[in-house]
C-alpha cells in the first residue's frame, strides 16, 4: 500500500497497482488526477459512466466484468451506452482503467 498522499497530489491510499483502497475517499479532483495519469480527457458521458461504476459497485461490491456492466448500462442508461464499443470509446484501457478513474478497489491475485 502506498502513503496517503503522492507526489502527483493524489490523496488517500493506493494499492501496488495504483488502485483507491478506499472508495469513500475518491472525490472529483481525484478523479480528475488519476484520468490525467491514465491520458483520459473527461467530459460529461466519462462522468455519468463514472457515476454509474461507483453506484454499481456500492450496490454489488464486486468488480464486474464488461459484459455485465455493459448489460446493466443498456437497462440504466439507454441501448446506445450499453455496448462494449461505447464504453471503450470513452475508456480505451478498459473496465480497470474506468475502476481506477472511478477510484473504485479491485482484488489483485498479486502485487
Amino acid at each position: 500500500m502506498n502513503a496517503s498522499s503522492d507526489n502527483n497530489g493524489r490523496k488517500g491510499e493506493f494499492d501496488c497497482k495504483g488502485y483507491l483502497v478506499d472508495p469513500l475517499t475518491w472525490d472529483p479532483g481525484l478523479r480528475d488526477l488519476l484520468a490525467k495519469e491514465e491520458n483520459v480527457v473527461l467530459n460529461e458521458e466519462h462522468h455519468l459512466v463514472i457515476l454509474f461504476l461507483r453506484s454499481y459497485y456500492e450496490e454489488n461490491a464486486v468488480h464486474p466484468v464488461i459484459r455485465m456492466i455493459t448489460a446493466a448500462m443498456a437497462k440504466s442508461l439507454g441501448p446506445e451506452k450499453g455496448t462494449s464499443k461505447y464504453f471503450h470509446s470513452l475508456f480505451p484501457a478498459g473496465i480497470n482503467q474506468a475502476f481506477r478513474i472511478a477510484g473504485l478497489p479491485v482484488k489483485h491475485s498479486c502485487c
